[in-house]
């Protein structure tokens, strides 16, 4: 019955952590696709190693190792054992692969929120802090 439950817990981290990737990644595709439509002053962020596909294969990988390193911490027991770390390592994902697929699609990232004293940004750059942020906060 105990290996039930801690199936049923697994499951449900995973859940967390795939539903806030998603949603992350949604917003952040939308909100990209929105500034675009409605011809809102946007800048492309370009660098040049987004247009060798090594480096972008490089950045996929690196994507998958992350995903596969929390997926492991979370399993082991050691870190990212509540809901709200699992949220947090899931909404940095999306925005990750938010802004991964702006490099293998355009070879650049849309940026669109520009705060006038600090460098322009986009939705999938807060959930990627943001999620960090939650997904390390220490637990009492």
């Amino acid at each position: 019955m105990q290996g039930s439950t801690a199936g049923r817990v697994e499951l449900a981290a995973v859940i967390d952590l795939l539903a806030a990737a998603g949603v992350l990644f949604v917003l952040d595709q939308s909100s990209k696709w929105m500034v675009q439509a409605l011809r809102i002053r946007h800048v492309n962020s370009s660098r040049g190693v987004y247009a060798r596909g090594d480096a972008r294969a490089g950045l996929v990988l690196t994507w998958v190792v992350a995903l596969a390193s929390a997926t492991a911490l979370h399993a082991s027991g050691q870190t990212f054992q509540t809901q709200a770390s699992m949220a947090g390592v899931g909404a940095a994902l999306g925005g990750a692969a938010g802004n991964l697929l702006d490099i293998l699609r355009r070879r650049s990232v849309l940026d669109f929120i520009d705060l006038r004293w600090w460098p322009v940004f986009n939705i999938a750059d807060v959930g990627i802090v943001a999620g960090l942020a939650v997904a390390f906060w220490p637990v009492v």
